[in-house]
């Protein structure tokens, strides 16, 4: 017993060291982005300016557009940290952190130790998971929370304790505190279909006393909606219920994303470099759940069924996005820690070493076409950043290359290794290097700070709706939205200066587009960052600007 602990210890420190590199290193060098990072960052930052812990606010009202539990991470960051970077993204680093720990317990539950530990290192080390643990959003908290309920009701229903079923109930009631009724309703579905399919409801309904699950649910999640409901009134039900969660399922809310197979691109490409070995562990688990003789049926049914609802459910949802189906990755990372602990037997069958022969080289061929690609791209857009991608590339190409080698002759430790180890090691002049270089272009800190450095406090400022959440974390100042054409000429009319953080080209087409009211007054470029422009409406006091436009008669 006591030896089993200390190697479980190990794991876990092995665990906590990965991820701790891949989640914490240089996680507040880089700016907030636009404009999801900075809608949570400015949110919260105005929580705490206003010693606010119940109702968000943005812009100095109050915004009902995810649940409270998130916000209250960062505003506690915050008052530890300070305003910064680092402290917005704290929360979801840790979440990663806890969500690795997680999906080692629930390979090892429902296999062994070893596949626990493959399909920790395979979350860890894809796409999506280490740029949502390096993100100020709510889906890496969402993820966890998903994570530890299917793992609770897990070990629950396995090991028949039902204390772990308050357990799971906590984590989902958090995980509706997060981002809403879903953090519930898909988990609770694939939980349900689980237990019809497999005969275990009966026998789940008898022995688990689900009246102490169901209190506890309720005392950690509905008390913040009832509070919401008596402040608020009938606005939050409208504005949460109805718009946020409602109306997003049923219309697009964005352009992209209207195919039933939105989602198909997304899985291979948020899950890479693992996502190659994908269709091969999907099919090896179709074939368990579909055995009736498969000592790993049970497992793989439930591991399926956590895939399959969310990806259906969001695959129909009107508006899609690309983290919706994150919380899927988890189950996707224990289906493809079987698959390789299958090469890890004495005879692996051959059609698994052929299928896997042919990923390798599909993933090779991805990697080293994919840093050319990526080279140009950079050369083009950010020439300051060429060394870095260059870098960056050769090291992703050289780790999957000696793994596909390693491979090919039989060392699956060794080929294992390089895939993490291209993983763990490009990270480091991403970061250094490549980020720092793309920051100023594509976040509004800079232009913010300019910005700043030019107006007076008394001034009026507005911004694009993209750029808003930015302006107002990085200079104090609450933009008026512009988004909308008679909006931007009467905010530009006024006799008083004021200033506007908006796209160059939208700038240009307000003086050449016949689109009704005119702008007829003559406006200043007085900044220019790329895309991004500052614009002012009178001429600056040192007679300095950009340029000028003006409608030509």
């Amino acid at each position: 017993m006591n030896i089993s602990i200390k190697r479980t210890s190990v794991v876990m420190i092995a665990l906590v060291i990965l991820s701790g590199y891949l989640f914490f290193f240089h996680l507040g060098n880089m700016a907030l982005t636009d404009p999801d990072e900075t809608f949570y960052g400015q949110t919260a930052k105005e929580m705490l300016n206003r010693n606010e812990w119940s109702t968000p606010y943005l812009y100095g009202k109050p915004q009902f557009e995810k649940p409270i539990f998130f916000y209250w991470m960062v505003e506690a960051s915050y008052r530890i940290f300070g305003v910064n970077e680092f402290a917005a993204r704290l929360p979801s680093a840790v979440f990663g952190m806890a969500g690795i720990i997680a999906v080692f317990f629930l390979g090892s539950l429902l296999y062994d130790k070893r596949i626990g530990i493959l399909a920790a290192v395979i979350l860890a080390t894809n796409v999506e998971y280490i740029i949502l643990s390096r993100a100020c959003i709510t889906d890496m908290a969402l993820g966890t929370f998903i994570l530890f309920g299917m793992l609770f009701f897990l070990h629950g229903y396995i090991k028949d304790k039902p204390a772990f079923y308050s357990l799971s109930a906590a984590a989902f009631a958090f995980a509706v505190l997060t981002k809403g009724p879903v953090g519930l309703a898909l988990p609770g579905l694939s939980i349900l279909l689980y237990l019809v399919i497999t005969g275990g409801l009966v026998k789940f309904i008898k022995r688990s006393k689900l009246y102490w699950p169901l209190l506890i649910f309720i005392a950690i999640a509905a008390p913040w909606y009832i509070l919401m409901y008596k402040v608020h009134g009938q606005p939050f039900i409208d504005e949460f219920f109805g718009f946020r969660n409602m109306n997003r399922f049923l219309v697009p809310e964005h352009k992209i994303g209207s195919q039933f197979y939105y989602y198909v691109p997304v899985v291979f490409g948020a899950l890479f470099p693992w996502s190659v070995f994908l269709p091969l562990a999907l099919w090896r688990s179709l074939e368990s759940a579909f055995d009736k003789s498969s000592p790993g049926r049970s497992n793989s049914i439930f591991l399926i069924l956590w895939f399959l609802v969310i990806f259906i459910f969001f695959s129909i949802s009107g508006t899609k996005l690309a983290t919706y189906i994150f919380p899927t990755f988890a189950a996707l990372a224990v289906m493809i820690a079987v698959l390789w602990e299958e090469l890890f037997k004495e005879r692996p069958s051959p059609g698994t070493e052929k299928w896997m022969k042919v990923s390798f080289v599909l993933l090779f061929f991805v990697i080293a076409i994919g840093a050319v690609v990526f080279f140009f791209f950079m050369k083009k857009r950010y020439p300051i950043a060429m060394a870095g991608a260059a870098m960056t590339g050769a090291l992703l190409t050289l780790g999957f290359g000696l793994s596909m080698l390693s491979f090919f002759k039989k060392r699956y430790a060794a080929s294992l290794f390089f895939i993490v180890y291209a993983i763990v090691i490009f990270l480091y002049p991403l970061s250094v290097l490549v980020l720092p270089s793309v920051e100023r272009y594509e976040t509004s800190k800079e232009i913010s700070l300019h910005l700043n450095k030019m107006m007076e406090e008394t001034e009026a400022v507005a911004s694009e709706s993209h750029y808003r959440a930015g302006v107002a974390f990085y200079t104090g100042h609450f933009p008026i939205d512009i988004d909308v054409h008679e909006d931007l000429v009467r905010f530009l009319d006024t006799d008083k200066r004021v200033w506007i953080v908006m796209k160059d080209k939208n700038h240009q087409q307000l003086y050449e587009l016949d689109t009704k009211p005119f702008h007829t007054k003559p406006s200043y470029m007085v900044y220019k960052l790329r895309k991004k422009a500052i614009v002012t409406n009178l001429p600056p006091e040192d007679g300095k600007y950009i340029l000028k436009r003006e409608r030509i008669k």
